[in-house]
């Protein structure tokens, strides 16, 4: 019964440092010279990415347009554009265009922890007259496929 308890005291030994597995301090320094912060907390002038995209999509004159189908964000980390994929049943026949975030009027829900719509100055027939957005992969694609 000594022998058990021994083996099971010296397995802890082992495996309890692994587990700890201490955080290089020259990763925290270099996390602190970027400037890397830790938010705690949504605010309430913030959106959760999983609350835009989904979001359904209206026209100031309450025309259901779409949905928010994607985020284009730059390198520094802005919203610049969301991709609305209008149309289609299923997603087959869907056409996706490019709107810039700034043109976005978001409603929250009730509770104010979600997006209830979120409203546009375009038509659905505006928007069926733009030209469809292409991510880089498919300009890409066809760039290959031309050549």
């Amino acid at each position: 019964m000594l022998t058990r308890h021994f083996a099971f005291a010296a397995i802890l030994l082992l495996v309890l440092p692994a587990l700890a597995q201490d955080v290089d301090p020259a990763t925290v320094a270099a996390l602190r010279a970027t400037g890397a912060s830790y938010p705690a907390r949504q605010d309430t002038n913030q959106w959760l990415g999983s609350n835009l995209i989904g979001a359904k999509v209206v026209s100031a004159s309450d025309e259901t347009i779409g949905r928010i189908a994607n985020l284009v964000i730059n390198d520094d980390g802005a919203i610049e554009s969301v991709v609305i994929a209008i149309g289609g049943l299923l997603g087959v026949g869907t056409k996706e265009v490019a709107i810039t975030y700034k043109s976005l009027n978001i409603t929250r829900t009730t509770a104010g922890d979600a997006i209830d719509h979120i409203t546009l100055a375009a038509t659905r027939s505006d928007l069926r007259h733009a030209v469809e957005f292409k991510t880089l992969s498919q300009q890409i694609a066809e760039q290959q496929t031309r050549h």
